[in-house]
């Protein structure tokens, strides 16, 4: 392949996406370089540029990675913000609580309800270990939407409280005969694909600490190896909360994606999503007196709030 012509910026762009933190382990990098050059030569030939800029390369990386290389853009584009976004909140308390927190309300396919609202039961998992932490209280909103949205009942689980164990690969689910859930019968697992069955609506809130779904999501998720769609029939809709500390909104769209995902290929469709930032920093997403730091972002809240109402209204 003839390589592009690059300007000296865009080649900078480039290097730097190649190289980013775990962006990839070194010895693949030579042929992430060679993806990213071939991508970067269609888009080039689609627009017929003979020598691409760094726009042009950012949006070829963006074709393939979506937003994971967005913090490296920002870093070489604007380091003074970063600073002020990432740096200056871990000392200073003042920047902490001037950090933006977003929470973004994503834009699904228009789907109905099978039932009315107040035949509906809807039921939340919060695979975050902290009471009362930002991941919980979206939850909460929009379990409060629900229920003021005509929901028949509501219910949230803490994955951290129940007994979960890990999938042991048995396979015994697996069997053509088999008729029940999970082989496993020491922990709480079966009650709660009981619970999933027996709902209309279910929601998993989950942070990001690692780049992936928490550790206790994980397990979960692991775990449904065993929950069939057979199991859960038709007509279940589903929502996904996400948060994190990085403030960018878009940065782990493809962990929601991912959790949406899981749920469409067990017969549940999903039918709201939200993506939760800016919770990283001195207090670690809290306030002084311990509050999860969104509750001082009322119209932020409300994004769940109403996502809540329309998980049962459509």
């Amino acid at each position: 392949m003839t390589e592009p012509v690059l300007t000296k910026e865009a080649q900078e762009i480039l290097d730097a996406a190649i190289n980013r933190p775990y962006g990839g382990l070194p010895f693949r990098r030579p042929a992430t370089r060679e993806k990213y050059l071939h991508i970067i030569s269609l888009v080039m030939n689609e627009k017929g540029v003979k020598e691409a800029g760094k726009e042009l390369v950012i949006e070829a990386i963006r074709i393939l990675e979506g937003n994971k290389c967005d913090l490296t853009f920002q870093r070489l584009e604007d380091p003074a913000m970063i600073k002020r976004l990432f740096i200056d909140p871990s000392v200073d308390k003042e920047a902490y609580y001037a950090l933006p927190r977003q929470v973004k309300r994503w834009v699904l396919p228009p789907s109905k309800p099978t039932k009315p609202p107040q035949e509906m039961k809807v039921l939340a998992f919060n695979a975050s270990p902290r009471v009362g932490g930002n991941t919980d209280v979206l939850i909460d909103e929009a379990l409060r939407g629900a229920k003021d949205a005509g929901a028949a009942s509501i219910e949230k689980i803490m994955l951290q409280k129940i007994k979960l164990g890990f999938c042991i690969g048995c396979e015994k689910c697996q069997d053509s005969g088999w008729e029940g859930f999970c082989s496993q019968k020491g922990d709480d697992v079966n009650d709660m694909f009981q619970k999933i069955v027996d709902s209309d609506a279910i929601i998993i809130g989950f942070p990001i600490y690692m780049g992936r779904q928490s550790a206790q999501l994980c397990t979960f998720i692991d775990r449904w190896y065993s929950l069939r769609p057979k199991h859960l029939g038709t007509g279940k809709r589903g929502m996904v909360i996400g948060t994190w500390g990085v403030v960018n909104v878009d940065l782990f769209d493809y962990m929601i994606d991912s959790a949406m995902s899981i749920m469409y290929g067990r017969g549940i469709e999903p039918a709201e999503a939200l993506s939760a930032c800016g919770f990283e920093g001195k207090l670690h997403g809290r306030d002084d007196k311990g509050k999860a730091i969104i509750l001082r972002f009322p119209e932020e809240l409300e994004k769940a709030y109403q996502a809540g109402k329309s998980l049962v209204t459509g």
